[in-house]
């Protein structure tokens, strides 16, 4: 099992690893990208190498949900580019829902009080 792969179209393909990363230094990567409200950014990128590390199905494909201030701490891989299109537009979804923008809000509050008593406790 090799486990690097390069995109030809839009299907993976496994490679020697010279190749690939020989493809890697001009390949471009991000399958798509999309912002929300200013707030957020969900981005899909073409990994290269399999990230199941041998339980399953090569992981290839990763979309990650990064709020503004903070990391991207929500995550998800699967093996094709068809299931990349599905799990962007689900995580694009997500993003835009009550529940996932009064989390972040919730987040931004709590570490802004965290913060203030800091501060005060400080002063």
């Amino acid at each position: 099992m090799l486990d690097h792969y390069v995109l030809i179209g839009q299907t993976p393909v496994e490679c020697e690893l010279l190749e690939w990363a020989e493809a890697f230094e001009t390949m471009d990567r991000h399958m798509a990208k999309s912002s929300l409200f200013d707030l957020c950014v969900v981005s899909t990128v073409f990994l290269g190498l399999d990230h199941s590390f041998g339980d399953g199905p090569p992981l290839l494909f990763e979309t990650m949900l990064f709020w503004e201030d903070e990391g991207g701490n929500e995550q998800t891989r699967c093996s094709t580019w068809l299931e990349a299109e599905e799990q962007h537009a689900r995580m694009v979804k997500y993003a835009g829902s009550p529940t996932a923008v009064l989390a972040y809000c919730k987040r931004m509050l709590s570490s802004w009080w965290d913060d203030a008593c800091r501060s005060w406790r400080e002063a």
